[in-house]
């Protein structure tokens, strides 16, 4: 599990140290290999600086950021976080839609489910109770776990017993509870799935978008944000980043020329 042990171990250590000037972007956390992609990309391209990244829940990043954490830069995959800190009045400098996400079922190897064909056959099993245990990300605090718990609804399955569900604090730790075995399927993002050491590990079957609400995620500039942070926030809105994100399943957003066509927040 190449994937899952370096995810837990920088939630666990970033969050706490944090090298002098050194800028700090927190991001969801389906994005970690994504903007770790782009930001080698981006250093190799411009010879810029050290940016360090921190990944984890939207909800918990906004709630840090309004409790005074030092992050200059902030991908968040629900716009309500970032209406948030607008609502805060003092840390939004400007902002902009990224990138869509798309999320599906994966059925572990050697689950009770392995063999489905289709996400009919995967949902009847489900309705018939043919399965340990599914994860999700928590619904409460991970967009991409409010747009599991949406989608089993539409599919009529959200009547859940507490015992069979298993939620974790973001969406990395829903991947992990999904491959640790004891669980049969798990909802996930579709940029996880598509990762050699995921994709061996089992099957993903893709949801159909209009199961949930459409997962956008927003580029976030803070107001105190420096030089390196409001150039690395030009570079990623600029285009160059698009193909990275089509890599791992993500439609790219809204790509403004320059900083100046953000959403800027001018209270």
């Amino acid at each position: 599990m190449k994937f899952i042990v370096p995810v837990l171990v920088f939630l666990c250590t970033c969050c706490s140290v944090r090298a002098e000037d050194v800028p700090l972007f927190a991001a969801a956390s389906n994005m970690m290999q994504v903007m770790t992609e782009i930001l080698d990309q981006y250093q190799h391209e411009h010879g810029a600086g050290e940016i360090n990244m921190v990944f984890g829940s939207s909800g918990n990043f906004a709630r840090q950021i309004i409790q005074g954490a030092p992050f200059e830069l902030f991908l968040s995959a629900n716009k309500k976080y970032v209406d948030v800190l607008i609502q805060d009045n003092k840390h939004v400098s400007a902002f902009q839609e990224f990138a869509q996400g798309r999320i599906g079922y994966f059925i572990p190897a050697g689950s009770l489910l392995s063999g489905k064909k289709n996400l009919k056959e995967i949902n009847q099993s489900l309705i018939n109770g043919e399965y340990r245990r599914i994860a999700i990300a928590n619904p409460d605090f991970a967009p991409y776990g409010a747009a599991a718990r949406q989608s089993l609804q539409t599919a009529g399955l959200w009547a859940i017993k507490k015992e069979k569900l298993l939620s974790g604090e973001n969406i990395a730790q829903a991947m992990q509870y999904t491959l640790a075995g004891g669980v049969d399927i798990g909802i996930v993002p579709q940029s996880f799935a598509v990762l050699a050491e995921i994709r061996e590990q089992g099957d993903f079957f893709l949801i159909p978008q209009d199961w949930h609400e459409p997962i956008i995620e927003y580029l976030v500039l803070l107001r105190h944000a420096t030089p390196e942070s409001r150039a690395f926030y030009q570079y990623l809105l600029s285009g160059k980043a698009k193909p990275i994100l089509e890599k791992y399943g993500y439609r790219a957003g809204t790509t403004p020329d320059n900083l100046n066509l953000s959403q800027k927040i001018t209270k």
